[in-house]
């Protein structure tokens, strides 16, 4: 198979190393939540799509599976301890501008509460850690925000040990189902804080692709070529847009889920450039295709594929605006974790996705690492047949939260 991009979310903090916190070879329970009513304002894909995008400018042509889900959580532990320009330029990325820190932190919070709890029928975990170096005193206002918001799990680990990368790293493949293996490698004394944030999806379609009706087919490739793969075939009612320039389809999880999570797939209308499509990918667009989706008979054709996806994300946050808190000397920076003032050098993304018959599995991390400053009438059935390069997105559609999204140019 060939090798894709699957985020999950790891963030590695590196400032000098400071007096602090005795050692633990594993972490604290995180605090236990209960489900709760909220007034969770729409989730914004602004940033979903604005990540897609900068990082298909890097890979075009090659396939890409990134978790917005995953970054967005990482980064907002990591925002916690942000202020002055940094503070705002993250705000701006990640579509949290206008909001207190409280509302942040409860808005996100109850986010991951509804998603674990959004269907009996769909797993979905999302798990965060802390790890500090057993010399690195952290902010404990912090440390208790992201405990009560984010469910973090605490513990202090002799960096210099060189059993830790496989303490935290044994941790990461428990809290994505042995998907992601490892995160971190050798760890040095720079390195103070990592923070991770793991998100594991395994939902079975609310109606399942016939193993007996997937047949061989041709899918053809950018460079005109093509290859053979297994494609799934069903006849079936669809939620299903088209125009002239795509089709659209959903494909509910869970067999009593009511459409609360689905995977769409996107698929640009032959002879359309490929790339021009991409460019066209935006948050407006998607929900016009969202708003305009409609009951309709027709007969899909779908690739069976699974894959793995690395990227290091930084080039592509700070085209989106993110770049004061990668950069020394800016006012305050990320002055909120603990020790010296902050900033990012590296966001590493690492994703895995198998899409078959029977449903969806996938898992994500993303790792940031720091250093210190110095309705439509009724037609005719449709057909889709996904016999090129495709975009897909799975979405929670209660808060129109996008978990996982990318683009397939290659299945086999």
């Amino acid at each position: 198979m060939k090798k894709v991009l699957v985020p999950a979310v790891i963030l590695l903090m590196l400032v000098p190393v400071i007096a602090g916190c005795g050692s633990s070879s594993s972490p604290d329970e995180p605090v236990n939540k209960k489900a709760k009513s909220y007034n969770l304002r729409a989730e914004s894909s602004g940033f979903a799509f604005g990540l897609f995008g900068q990082v298909m400018n890097e890979d075009y042509g090659e396939n890409v599976v990134l978790s917005p889900l995953s970054a967005k959580l990482a980064l907002a532990m990591a925002y916690n301890g942000a202020s002055g320009e940094t503070k705002e330029a993250m705000a701006g990325v990640l579509d949290l501008e206008g909001m207190s820190m409280e509302e942040v932190n409860e808005q996100l919070g109850n986010l991951m509460l509804s998603l674990e709890q959004a269907d009996e029928d769909v797993l979905l975990e999302i798990a965060n850690s802390m790890w500090a170096n057993q010399d690195f005193e952290l902010n404990q206002d912090f440390v208790e925000r992201c405990r009560e918001a984010y469910d973090a799990e605490v513990a202090n680990l002799d960096f210099s040990d060189p059993e830790s990368p496989a303490t935290i790293n044994a941790w990461v493949k428990e809290n994505t189902h042995d998907k992601i293996e490892e995160i971190v490698g050798d760890l040095y004394p720079e390195l103070a804080l990592i923070l991770i944030n793991a998100v594991y999806f395994n939902g079975k379609w609310e109606v399942p692709f016939e193993a007996s009706n997937t047949e061989d087919g041709d899918f053809h490739l950018l460079d005109g070529g093509t290859v053979t793969v297994p494609l799934m075939h069903r006849w079936d009612e669809f939620s299903y847009y088209e125009d002239e320039g795509l089709q659209m389809v959903s494909l509910p999880y869970g067999e009593e889920s009511g459409g609360r999570m689905s995977m769409y797939v996107v698929l640009p209308s032959e002879g359309r450039d490929y790339g021009e499509f991409l460019e066209i990918l935006s948050e407006a667009g998607w929900e016009e295709w969202m708003d305009k989706c409609a009951d309709r008979e027709g007969e899909l054709a779908l690739p069976r594929f699974k894959m793995e996806y690395e990227k290091e994300l930084s080039d592509a946050l700070k085209a989106m605006g993110m770049e004061p808190a990668f950069e020394g000397g800016f006012d305050d920076m990320l002055s909120g974790l603990g020790g010296e003032d902050l900033f990012i050098s590296k966001v590493l993304q690492k994703t895995y996705i198998d899409v078959n018959e029977e449903g969806t599995e996938a898992a994500a991390a993303t790792s940031v690492e720091m250093e210190a400053t110095a309705a439509m009438p009724e037609e005719e059935p449709f057909e889709m047949i996904v016999d090129r390069p495709f975009f897909f997105a799975i979405r929670d559609n209660q808060t129109g939260a996008i978990l996982f999204m990318g683009s397939i140019v290659d299945p086999s």
